[in-house]
């Protein structure tokens, strides 16, 4: 292969990037047999239509992966990261998942999880300096009956 060339780029563009996970993607889908991650977020707004925090997920294969999760600093402690992932908890039941697993580098989010009945299985100590990746997972039951207020039908 002569014919290839390396280089490094500092701050890839977007499209840069998205030829890689392109290609990354379609490997993947292909291994799974064809089947593409079902991707979904739930937003939190507030009244004046400002977000104050929201979860990413996305399904597969009877599993979901609840990828992202923030609450805005001064509307912590009141519940509403609770009631994120209880929202995304209930799509993953809706879309038959068995379980949902997350991973974090956050502690307050690990006791949060762990509140949530999340059980720690895997933990990489000091994966960056002075912090641990900690990977937690929850067995859910399917009950497509079970659904949320605000969350649209899917």
């Amino acid at each position: 292969m002569s014919s290839v060339t390396y280089k490094q780029i500092v701050e890839p563009r977007s499209e840069q990037i998205s030829e890689i996970l392109d290609g990354l993607n379609a490997f993947g889908q292909e291994q799974v047999g064809g089947e593409a991650p079902a991707k979904i977020a739930v937003v939190c707004e507030h009244k004046k239509r400002r977000v104050v925090g929201g979860a990413i997920g996305h399904s597969i294969l009877q599993r979901f992966y609840l990828t992202q999760l923030w609450v805005s600093e001064e509307y912590r402690s009141n519940g509403l990261g609770s009631e994120l992932v209880a929202r995304m908890e209930a799509i993953a039941r809706q879309r038959g998942c068995h379980d949902i697993v997350v991973d974090t580098l956050n502690k307050a989010a690990v006791s949060l999880y762990k509140r949530l009945g999340y059980r720690v299985y895997v933990v990489n100590p000091n994966y960056i300096e002075g912090f641990d990746w900690h990977f937690l997972a929850k067995e859910i039951q399917s009950n497509p009956s079970l659904q949320p207020d605000g969350v649209d039908p899917l």
